[in-house]
């Protein structure tokens, strides 16, 4: 039985057995005291420690720095967080010069931006009315510079001295026709389109792009192609002449009609021997270069031009 006692006493926890358990007891509950006692402590230095690094990001965040990030976003343009940061100046160092050069900047970003939303409306209001009709135009490969621009029933062409040739509008129809000059630093250039708009509310339908021939010759021989003629060629010229045209049913011109610029060089040069002329310029691949419609906001990025508004 005395065995049995100890056995059952080994058995048990710090609670204690037989006369000494309530020593053991009591150490326990010193141990568990002194655990809580440090959780305390722990608790305390880790508010401590965070205060303390709010203290040292406080100290870090002097009026200097806090104007650097204002200025920061208003290189960005990001007004929220400039307003961010200038209210952190602000309520910090409510009369310091850097609080003052702040608000300035915040001052001219909302100016600059409501002065934009302004320009934004006033374009909106004008539509077309608004875009800058610039006679040249720089494309990719080559550009271009038109002298005159016409609605007319004959557009006429390679003129080799003695005669020149031309083409009738048909019946109900009539020819947008324009002479310009195209000019390259590319000895075989793909030419910039000239592409006819007409009015449509407050954009511009597609009518169609305009076809390329020489303004004229420098004899008959070099027109039949007997002699090659280098005031028509890129690789012996700089700039060359050409008429310009398009056949266009009267009911599709809706005044103001515009001749548009497309940066995206598709025009060809093609040779044939036995053709008078011998050389053109082939529009087959042009369809893609303008869309359908164009709308103000298509020309911002200057890949179109207005070249010439008739009215």
């Amino acid at each position: 039985m005395r065995k049995d006692l100890l056995v059952a006493c080994l058995g048990l926890s710090l609670v204690g057995c037989g006369d000494g358990g309530e020593v053991y007891k009591k150490q326990a509950e010193n141990l568990r005291s002194d655990v809580k006692a440090l959780q305390v402590e722990i608790s305390a230095a880790k508010d401590r420690i965070a205060q303390l690094e709010q203290e040292n990001t406080t100290l870090k965040e002097t009026p200097s720095v806090l104007l650097a990030q204002v200025r920061k976003a208003f290189d960005s343009g990001d007004e929220s967080s400039a307003r961010t940061a200038l209210a952190s100046l602000t309520s910090r160092y409510p009369d310091s010069a850097e609080a003052s050069t702040g608000s300035g900047l915040l001052q001219k970003m909302v100016k600059d931006r409501e002065a934009k939303e302004q320009e934004a409306r006033r374009l909106a209001a004008l539509g077309m009315k608004a875009i800058p009709v610039k006679s040249s135009f720089t494309a990719d490969d080559s550009s271009v510079s038109l002298q005159s621009a016409q609605i007319t029933g004959q557009w006429s062409f390679n003129d080799y001295g003695d005669q020149y040739e031309y083409r009738s509008a048909e019946r109900s129809s009539k020819y947008i026709t324009a002479r310009v000059t195209y000019s390259s630093k590319s000895k075989d250039p793909r030419l910039a389109p000239l592409v006819v708009y007409a009015s449509n509310g407050g954009e511009l339908k597609r009518l169609g792009v305009m076809g390329f021939e020489f303004v004229s010759w420098s004899s008959y021989a070099t027109f039949l192609g007997n002699y090659h003629d280098d005031a028509n060629d890129f690789a012996h010229k700089a700039s060359i002449r050409f008429s310009m045209g398009l056949q266009v049913p009267n009911e599709a011109i809706t005044k103001p009609l515009y001749i548009v610029a497309s940066s995206s060089g598709c025009a060809n040069r093609s040779s044939d021997r036995f053709g008078n002329p011998p050389v053109s310029y082939l529009t087959y691949s042009c369809d893609q270069a303008a869309p359908d419609v164009l709308r103000a906001s298509d020309f911002k990025e200057g890949r179109f031009g207005i070249v010439k508004r008739i009215d």
